[in-house]
């Protein structure tokens, strides 16, 4: 993957993340994990000491995500400031 889509797909994650846990608790805490752990492995990609990461989330992992981004669009979502 070239930078601009491992950027895309940590934010994609991230912002799952946050709308979950903020909004409608759509993923499970254990799924919020998982998508943590696929971060943490393409960070590891960003610094270079991997060239592939070592963990991604299961496909239905992936669907939820991707359905929660689909919601976060729709409805125009910002993510709120952490304080």
């Amino acid at each position: 993957m070239r930078l601009r889509e491992i950027e895309t797909r940590i934010k994609e994650l991230r912002n799952a993340i946050a709308y979950s846990r903020n909004e409608q608790k759509i993923m499970t805490i254990g799924e919020g994990i998982c998508c943590n752990l696929e971060i943490a492995s393409w960070f590891r990609v960003l610094d270079g000491q991997s060239s592939q990461p070592r963990y991604t989330i299961s496909e239905i992992v992936n669907d939820k995500v991707l359905d929660i981004n689909d919601c976060i669009i729709e409805e125009n979502w910002v993510k709120p400031e952490i304080i």
